[in-house]
């Protein structure tokens, strides 16, 4: 008496139907995961997105979406510097020599 052995293995028809199940699932999914760079950056250089203007006491350091801007404490008040291209420093006025 012969007895028919399963095996274990995936025929191909198996493995195409199950990898195009998973892709549909995964292009399905309703849930937008992470966040823009933006604001990824802003969060980086321990800044804060704020819509329209930041406090008396921060300055604006990026720009976190259309609107919304990447406010931080003074560089005074929160030891970390302020990156250089986003700085508006101007340098002082030299005296004139006679």
């Amino acid at each position: 008496m012969r007895t028919k052995i399963q095996s274990s293995c995936l025929s191909p028809l198996q493995i195409h139907m199950l990898l195009s199940k998973l892709t549909f699932l995964l292009y399905k999914s309703p849930v937008r995961s992470g966040m823009g760079s933006a604001q990824n950056h802003c969060l980086n250089l321990e800044g804060i997105c704020r819509r329209d203007t930041c406090r008396t006491t921060e300055d604006i350091i990026a720009y976190c979406k259309r609107r919304w801007k990447c406010c931080r404490s003074w560089w005074i008040l929160i030891p970390v510097p302020t990156p250089a291209i986003y700085s508006d420093y101007v340098d002082p006025v030299k005296p004139k020599i006679k």
